[in-house]
């Protein structure tokens, strides 16, 4: 095989910052900074947590044949075909050869991990990230599959499998749940590294056609991380269910109303050095905020506070909600659209989000804009859970 892949060796893809040229340094930052990513990492995942993501993982990849086959089917030349075809030989293992192959290898760590997929549905998220994939695949232009598999794929897996191997490790679950992901870190740079041979030439250096490499992958990233979103998301909700309590009441109660206040003191009255301590949390906040959100943390039932960054250009995501919003800007300036007004500030000013209208935040300044912003949505919430949000 290596006289056909001596065509896609003529330039040197092992150097480090061959990526770069593709991969935005800030793509990768919001993949290593998910919060699941982060858990992962640091050992604070349970093993349901990387069981949740390992099924739905097993759920997007069981279709990678397909995926590389639909890419096949668009190439003209055929010794890409061919190196293509042997990307696959080698991860399917029909060589004929005594060895292990890599979907054996993913099965096992499976096994050892206690996943059985089909005990566990895809999400919806799943579901789109292989719908996008296999449609992307399938684009007559191949540069487009070839971005979706290699840039959106290939290229970021020892992104994602570094904190697997490390939640692995720590959680002991022994060398034959992690030889998969060790294998695919240390030395399995082949898949990525043909594909973008490939997509090197077809590109031929046209600044269009990079972007729109670019550009797929990106979608591609950004599908991944609403799964890694869904699986974080379940992952918080079975656990506030497992403390919320469980005591509901009716008119019957209505005695145990005390006949006058008496203070209650909580454990908690400070939330020290706000920014500096944000949490996992705070993490997926702003991922889902495309901005940095710290929130302070102290036991209050009606009101919420949180602490907005925007850097310079940057905005919030359009959107609006139910509970109202007064805001101060400690630092920076800019303006805010607020339904059909456009309301400019500055450090010292506050301003009003009214219930329901459509408003965005905008940083039109040179400097970092820094705010707090309170809200009544803990009150809605409170109340039965009627406090609302829609990204627009």
């Amino acid at each position: 095989m290596s006289a056909i892949l001596q065509k896609l060796e003529d330039t040197n893809y092992n150097e480090p910052s061959i990526w770069a040229d593709w991969l935005d340094a800030s793509n990768i930052k919001m993949l290593n900074e998910h919060p699941l990513m982060v858990a992962l990492e640091k050992g604070e995942a349970s093993p349901s947590l990387v069981k949740s993501l390992l099924a739905q993982h097993s759920h997007y990849s069981k279709h990678f044949t397909r995926y590389l086959c639909a890419l096949i089917s668009q190439i003209k030349d055929p010794l890409d075909v061919v190196a293509l075809i042997d990307n696959m030989v080698e991860e399917m293992g029909v060589d004929g050869e005594d060895r292990v192959t890599h979907a054996e290898l993913f099965q096992r760590s499976l096994r050892c991990v206690g996943v059985s997929p089909g005990d566990t549905p895809p999400l919806q998220a799943t579901l789109d990230m292989v719908n996008t994939m296999l449609k992307r695949c399938q684009d007559p232009d191949p540069i487009v599959g070839l971005s979706a598999l290699c840039l959106g794929a290939e290229a970021i897996v020892p992104t994602i499998y570094k904190p697997i191997l490390s939640a692995l490790e720590h959680l002991n679950y022994g060398p034959d749940a992690t030889e998969f992901f060790r294998l695919h870190i240390e030395d399995d740079e082949d898949h990525a590294l043909v594909m973008l041979g490939i997509m090197n030439r077809l590109v031929d250096d046209s600044p269009f056609k990079v972007e729109k490499a670019k550009q797929v992958g990106l979608e591609l990233i950004q599908k991944r991380l609403a799964i890694f979103d869904a699986v974080w998301r379940n992952h918080l909700h079975e656990g506030a269910e497992s403390l919320a309590p469980q005591q509901s009441y009716s008119s019957n109660d209505f005695w145990q109303v005390p006949g006058q206040l008496t203070a209650r003191i909580p454990e908690k009255l400070t939330h020290k050095q706000v920014i500096n301590s944000s949490s996992t949390n705070d993490a997926i906040f702003s991922n889902k905020r495309n901005h940095p959100v710290h929130t302070v943390n102290l036991p209050s039932k009606t009101i919420s506070m949180t602490i907005g960054r925007l850097v310079p250009g940057g905005s919030t995501r359009l959107h609006r909600h139910n509970y109202e919003t007064i805001i101060y800007v400690m630092s920076g300036s800019g303006h805010s659209k607020i339904g059909s007004e456009i309301v400019p500030w500055e450090a010292g000013d506050a301003f009003y989000v009214p219930v329901w209208a459509e408003h965005q935040h905008i940083n039109s300044a040179s400097e970092e804009c820094v705010y707090i912003a309170c809200e009544n949505a803990p009150l809605l919430q409170n109340l039965g859970g009627i406090a609302l949000r829609e990204e627009l």
